[in-house]
Order: structure tokens, then sequence, then C-alpha cells
């Protein structure tokens, strides 16, 4: 058979065209991701949170369903940590007044502290009310850490206390600001949705406050992300990924706005703002651990994103944890989660921008080593889903029980003041129909 010749004209015109369209890729974030090695021993365990040095090039912790493991040359060989292999990790993070210092927030178990840079871990866990520790966020006066049952505060790592929204299960943190004193922004993932499911504490005193503003009623938060500042970016950018949506904040989280470019079939579950570059985020999505998900790129802000997932296996593509190295132009590393197990995948991203000059933010106000327990301010109530009115009592009767026996007064306290009033009553009913009235 023979074959037909394009002209010379439309061959250069081809090249042309296909020059455009890498160029194209290029320049929206598509750059080339390339399969790191697995970490030995994982099997078909998961990666659930990846972090990368703020001082040492190379150095990322992961946290798995086996541990800890430890990479130092940006995934192409791993080590495990000396956390045993039975234990769960959800969260891990390095201190950033420290980067010697990492903690690890396990599965039941607590917190972790390596003073090694992950080499070797201590249980760190004294005050910690709740072991369940899903989420830590650093600041340069101390430590938060969200767990099944709220947020624990610590100066330290080591020594922990309550800081509120106990009802809550903590899903992600973000550190709002440093200076004057530490502001946090709270997700949860599970309870009453609908009164509020993202919250700020620290922006106006000790209380938890729901943030509203620009974002849907009743979503459920996988992640909160929190940048750098800059000279032209004054405030922590923050972008947070919901059921409902992505959305950004430029004000500390008083008012968000909802990203464009994000597919409508496509829910992001984790996004990473780069330590260099406060308009540089990287978004992924585990498509519930299905086949399918997707990494995408954004360099302003988060306002917009466009995909970034050229060299990605086609057919499982479930982005669980990302992380961002501080170095120019940034390395960065995903954690899939296909049926077989976690995977690592990492690219060098020739095309970000250049990154701007950054400002360093001054310490504010130490938290203290104890600290009354914050109380919630009351949640706005945008109601997205169907609650059952509560019945008003008949009578005083009923609404001094109603009183009497709403939570959260203990069993105990109920039962002895039931046994009271019978007691009262069958007492009464014998003096006044047996003994007679006084």
């Amino acid at each position: 058979m023979r074959t037909r010749r394009l002209p010379a004209a439309l061959l250069l015109g081809a090249l042309s065209a296909s020059l455009i369209v890498a160029s194209m890729g290029a320049i929206d974030g598509r750059a080339a991701w390339a399969k790191a090695t697995t970490p030995p021993g994982l099997n078909a365990g998961r990666i659930w949170s990846l972090a990368s040095s703020p001082k040492t090039a190379g150095l990322v912790v992961a946290g798995t369903d086996h541990g800890v493991y430890v990479t130092t040359d940006s995934g192409a060989t791993w080590t495990a940590g000396g956390l045993p292999a039975t234990l769960r990790v959800w969260a891990v993070g390095f201190d950033v007044r420290n980067p010697a210092r990492l903690l690890a927030g396990t599965d039941g178990s607590g917190v972790f502290l390596s003073v090694d840079s992950g080499v070797s871990w201590t249980a760190s866990s004294s005050g910690l009310s709740d072991k369940t520790v899903r989420a830590l966020a650093f600041g340069t006066d101390g430590v938060a850490a969200g767990t099944n049952h709220g947020v624990a505060l610590s100066p330290d790592g080591a020594v922990w206390h309550d800081g509120g929204l106990d009802g809550d299960s903590i899903s992600s943190l973000a550190i709002a600001a440093n200076t004057p004193s530490l502001v946090l922004v709270a997700a949860t993932d599970r309870g009453d949705l609908s009164a509020g499911y993202l919250f700020r504490y620290g922006a106006s005193g000790t209380t938890w406050q729901a943030l509203q503003s620009g974002l849907p009623s009743a979503a459920v938060v996988t992640s909160v992300a929190a940048g750098p500042l800059s000279t032209s970016v004054t405030k922590r950018p923050l972008v947070v990924t919901t059921s409902k949506g992505t959305f950004r904040s430029g004000d500390g989280g008083a008012t968000w706005t909802a990203s464009t470019g994000v597919p409508e079939s496509l829910i992001l579950t984790t996004a990473v703002i780069s330590p260099l570059d406060p308009s540089l985020v990287y978004a992924g999505a585990d498509q519930g651990g299905s086949n399918g998900g997707d990494l995408l790129r954004s360099t302003d802000g988060g306002a917009s994103f466009t995909a970034a997932d050229a060299g990605l296996p086609t057919n499982t593509r479930e982005v669980v944890a990302l992380a961002v190295e501080q170095v120019t132009p940034p390395v960065v590393l995903a954690a899939l989660d296909p049926a077989a197990g976690g995977m690592v995948y990492s690219e060098t991203d020739t095309t970000a921008p250049a990154p701007p000059a950054l400002v360093a933010e001054a310490p504010g106000q130490t938290i203290p080593a104890t600290l009354a327990t914050p109380v919630p301010t009351a949640r706005p109530s945008a109601t997205a889903r169907a609650v059952a009115p509560t019945p008003e009592p008949s009578s005083g009767l009923g609404q001094f029980l109603g009183s009497a026996f709403h939570w959260p007064v203990p069993l105990v306290f109920e039962v002895l003041l039931v046994l009271a009033i019978a007691y009262l009553g069958v007492r009464w009913r014998q003096r006044y129909y047996v003994e007679g009235p006084p």
C-alpha cells in the first residue's frame, strides 16, 4: 500500500500546531508528572497526608495506614519512620519554629513528636482529651490539633488543652494569621452542618465564630489551606474545598468567593498553597476512592483553576494529599489512592510563575499552657435540610421538666431528680389523704 505524503507546508503547520498545544499545556500547568517510589511495606495501605520541610529541600514526610514514611529526595526513596506500622497516621506536619520537630496525629493513639526530622518518635498527648487527631496546624506561637471532638491547642506540641468546638469533628485546620495573635480556621465534616461548618477563632477574642459570607449552607469541608504573605498580599490567603464547591478568601475568612474552572462533575477534596507564593495553589479530587479524580492548579490564589494532570495515570487520578516543597521552581508531590494502595507522583513545575518577595510574620501573643475552654458563639441558622421543630411544653410543669432534663445534665442527676419528685409526691399524698392536712 502506498502511503500518502503531506506537503511540506502542512507538515510545518502540524509541527507548529503541536508546539502550540505543548506550550499551552505548559502555560496551564500541565507539566509532566512522574511516578515516584511507593513507600516500601505500604502494600495496599493508603497515604493520608504529606508535609514538606520548611527548611530542607527534598525532605517530605507521609502519614499512612502503616505509620510514617520519610523521604529526603522528593519521593525517589522512602524509609519507614520510628512509629509502629500498626498506627494509622491521619496528619503530619513540621513545626515552623523548629523544622527538626514534627508532629503526627493518629487514629486513636493521640499525637507523637519527633525532634530529629522523623527518625524517631515519642508519645506527646499530655492533656489531649480525644486521641483521634485528624488535622494539625502550626503557627509562630503554637500548634493546633483537630480531633473527633473539637480543637486542642498547645504552645509546644507536648502539653495540650481544650480549644473548643467539642461537639464537632474537625476535618481540617489552617492558620489564618499569626500577628498580633493566633487566628485559626477550623472545618467540620460531621455534626449539625446546617448550623455552620467553618469557624474562626482568635479574630474576636476567645470565641469561635461561624463563617458564612459567600459560602453555601450545610456543606462538608474536606480541606482548608493557608498561604504566605508577600509585599502585595497582606493577609494570608485561604482556600477551602467543600462538597458544594471550592472557595477562596483574601480577608482572613470573613468573606468567600467561589473558584472558577473546576468541572461541575469534579469535587475537589484537598488543596495546598505554595509556601513561597500565595498565588500558586494545587488542588486534587479523590472522587471518593472510585475511578476518576483529577489534579488542578491555580496561579491567582484559587480564583480560577486549570487542569494540571499531564503524566498522571488516566484511569486513577484520585488525589488524597499534596505537598509543595519550599524551592524554586516548586517540586510538588501528590499521593494517589488507587485500588491497589497508595502511590506517589512528583513533578518539578517549571511553568509556575516566579515567586514574589515574601514578608515574614512576627510572633504574636503566646498560647498559654492553660486556657479556659472557648464557648462557640451562636451559629447562624442557614438551614438547608429539614429539622424537626421542638414541640412547646403544654404547661408550666412541662416547661420545668424540659429544662431540667435538657443535656448536658448528667444522667445520674436526672435519675435522682425523678426519684426525689416521686418521693415528694407520694409523701404529700400520704400526709394529705392519710394523716390529714397540718
